[in-house]
């Protein structure tokens, strides 16, 4: 069977997109209580490190006492009290072709009430951007926060990634392509990758995908439940795999798409010491997940986490009305408390 089109793939995630916004984030950030926050303001960046230029959206969800700088394109100072925040950088999910940097607005308001700035990425999404261009705006976002660090009153010294299922691949797939890029600018002599480059304190990664060497069905067929309890139609599986790794054929095992297969010394080396990875009963990815969870305890790691039961893939995103969602505020709060006991770490 010949693979499927760009412009047919396009129409696809069109579709899906339009689906996904009216079905998930529309209700839930309009008919569910309580309602999510709205960003604090959003700026847009220039994305340097993929071939192909373009922008990248940045969300800001800041605490109460942060101080926004009055002149965003310019970056007008630090706040005045002088009070530099730990920052969450944030990558959304959506199999990297759906979904858009608001999506994670709840889990925004956990870390916020911590006192902590999230930056949610809107990195571009496939198939107009297949892989790797998503992982490396999400690189030159990371850079961009740690270069105007001072300027937005952000501690560059504690700096966080978080991500779900997509997000959660980028999670770990970005700071070991951040690190390659700043072997390169040391070569090079660039100031970044030394004086001004900053700290990765930890990462919070939300059913992660970290293994693209087994196919869907080998996913499946190792949590056999899965496929009985999973949101996610094979259509839009499909429609995910092909957009994102488009044209194709790639290296499944390359440490960009399969971090849970990076060599030890890419794990040791670009991944920071405290990891928080939380999975799902119910999902084809919990298997991976937790086998990697293993795997960065026996390099040495500092490994938390646990795994929600009796839920699927993408659960904590699912409207609920106005029923609330006790489970996931738990599940956010617990990983809130091990992002402050990660900046801890670092003061």
């Amino acid at each position: 069977m010949a693979a499927p089109s760009r412009f047919s793939l396009k129409l696809r995630a069109l579709f899906w997109r339009f689906l996904s916004d009216l079905s998930y984030s529309f209700f839930d950030r309009y008919f569910s209580t309580p309602t999510p926050p709205r960003p604090s303001f959003t700026i847009t960046i220039p994305a340097t490190i993929a071939k192909v230029k373009g922008s990248i959206p940045l969300q800001f969800y800041a605490p109460r006492t942060y101080q926004q700088p009055k002149k965003l394109s310019k970056g007008a100072g630090r706040p005045s009290d002088g009070k530099l925040f730990p920052v969450v950088i944030n990558f959304h999910g959506g199999g990297f072709t759906i979904g858009g940097p608001g999506d994670d607005a709840r889990w925004a308001a956990a870390v916020v009430q911590e006192g902590v700035v999230l930056i949610s990425v809107g990195y571009r999404l496939a198939p107009d951007y297949p892989f790797p261009t998503g992982i490396e705006d999400c690189v030159a976002a990371i850079l961009w926060v740690w270069e105007h660090a001072e300027e937005y009153g952000l501690d560059k010294s504690r700096v966080i990634i978080s991500g779900f299922s997509a997000g959660g691949n980028f999670s770990f797939t970005v700071p070991m392509r951040l690190c390659t890029e700043l072997e390169e600018r040391k070569k090079q002599d660039h100031p970044l990758a030394t004086s001004q480059s900053g700290q990765l304190a930890g990462i919070l990664a939300f059913y992660p995908s970290v293994d693209w060497t087994q196919s869907r069905a080998e996913r499946t067929a190792s949590n056999a439940i899965s496929g009985l309890k999973g949101p996610i139609p094979k259509t839009l599986f499909d429609l995910f795999d092909s957009s994102y790794l488009y044209p194709g054929p790639l290296d499944m095992a390359s440490p960009y798409l399969s971090p849970g297969l990076a060599p030890d010394e890419m794990v040791l080396h670009a991944l920071p010491d405290s990891i928080y990875v939380h999975t799902c009963e119910w999902d084809q990815l919990l298997v991976e997940g937790e086998k990697f969870r293993q795997r960065l305890k026996g390099l040495g790691k500092f490994v938390t986490g646990g795994m929600t039961k009796e839920v699927a893939h993408g659960w904590d995103k699912r409207p609920s009305f106005f029923r609330g969602n006790s489970v996931r505020d738990q599940v956010y709060a617990e990983a809130t408390g091990e992002m402050m006991k990660m900046l801890q770490r670092k003061t």
